[in-house]
């Protein structure tokens, strides 16, 4: 086989390679949390297209073993975040887990916990994220959508006299599910692979 780089440039990556650095994640917020017009697309340097994972089992037949899919799971997700002088994005992201769990009496927030409020897709504090991916012309390319997503941990944010930098933070989040969006308005779900409209 003859390697030709026209060939790679025509075949391989025909449209120049997708760009890291060119992406945006937008949030959602609880509706009690003020501040829930702020632009984490501005402030949310670090993320990542989710992993996509599917388990297996052996089940075995007179020794040998068999590979049978199993249940589909999906991983915490990072964000790395800018932190302003004013603290704004971290606020809210404190706001958040303390709303899902008092830092003293360990207790949901009141809105969160009535009688007729659900788990699972209804529950409050959960809210849906958005990673887009953009192109090099700057039209948006593959959306992919985290659904049910809530924070978990938000990490330290180191202080030093020595040091100049701007601050950054990480926040792990957890989340039911990912699916991506083929074209506006149209999804593939990371669940079964067939198209689901939102």
């Amino acid at each position: 086989m003859a390697f030709s780089v026209s060939d790679f440039k025509t075949k391989g990556i025909r449209k120049g390679g997708a760009r890291t650095a060119l992406f945006a994640v937008e949030l959602h917020y609880p509706t009690t949390i003020s501040n829930s017009s702020l632009q984490s697309n501005f402030l949310i340097k670090g993320a990542s297209i989710p992993a996509s994972t599917v388990g297996s089992y052996d089940v075995f037949y007179h020794g040998k073993a068999i590979k049978i899919g199993g249940d589909r799971t999906f991983d915490t997700w990072e964000t790395t975040i800018i932190n302003d002088e004013d603290f704004a994005l971290r606020k809210v992201l404190e706001k958040w887990i303390d709303l899902i769990s008092d830092p003293k009496l360990n207790t949901r927030d009141t809105q969160f916990a009535r009688a007729n409020e659900k788990e699972g897709d209804n529950a409050g504090y959960k809210k849906d994220i958005k990673v887009i991916q953009y192109n090099k012309n700057g039209s948006e390319g593959p959306h992919y959508h985290f659904r049910n997503a809530f924070p978990t941990a938000l990490s330290a944010i180191a202080l030093d006299w020595a040091s100049a930098d701007i601050q950054e933070f990480s926040c792990t989040w957890a989340y039911d599910s990912w699916d991506q969006e083929k074209s506006h308005g149209t999804n593939v779900s990371a669940e079964t692979g067939t198209e689901i409209f939102p």
